[in-house]
């Protein structure tokens, strides 16, 4: 599972080919054995595709001009988005954990993913699109990559340690 930690990137260029519905419905199956705060399990997800998913880039557009987001939302087959079920804040921890184990189990299969965070801009139009009534948190957009970034600069442990005795 190391290689797949150091392997993850954020997937910004992706293949227009399809994917099958139940590589995504696996990539779930891992998210749901994260650990959870007092295994609340707050996480529900909501797959979207084509029509949707196509609206979601189009308010993107809208609201902040052409931008990069909005165009892999457009070109993945598949963008899931992430929810929290009980609107309490420490739940995001533990969907964090979720979405780290959907990113981590696309990388062991060689897919492409990009988490938006930037979805929560427009919370209340993807609302009434899925019509679910859970606090977004964030999307995960997943297909085929078509690129292999090299990893960005990373500070060292020096530089995020403090040690106290």
């Amino acid at each position: 599972m190391l290689k797949e930690i150091q392997n993850r990137r954020s997937i910004r260029n992706y293949l227009t080919d399809e994917i099958k519905k139940e590589e995504v419905l696996d990539l779930l199956q891992a998210g749901i054995i994260a650990p959870s705060a007092k295994n609340n399990q707050p996480w529900r997800f909501v797959i979207v595709s084509k029509g949707i998913k196509n609206k979601i880039s189009d308010k993107m557009v809208e609201l902040a001009g052409p931008n990069k987001t909005a165009e892999v939302i457009k070109t993945v087959p598949y963008l899931i988005l992430v929810y929290n079920k009980d609107n309490e804040y420490f739940n995001h921890l533990s969907i964090g954990a979720a979405i780290e184990n959907i990113l981590l189990e696309a990388t062991n299969r060689g897919l492409g993913t990009l988490w938006i965070g930037y979805i929560k801009k427009i919370e209340d139009y993807v609302k009434e699109l899925v019509d679910i009534d859970y606090e977004l948190v964030s999307a995960i957009a997943i297909g085929i990559k078509n690129e292999e970034p090299i990893s960005r600069p990373r500070l060292n442990l020096e530089e995020v340690l403090i040690y106290r005795d």
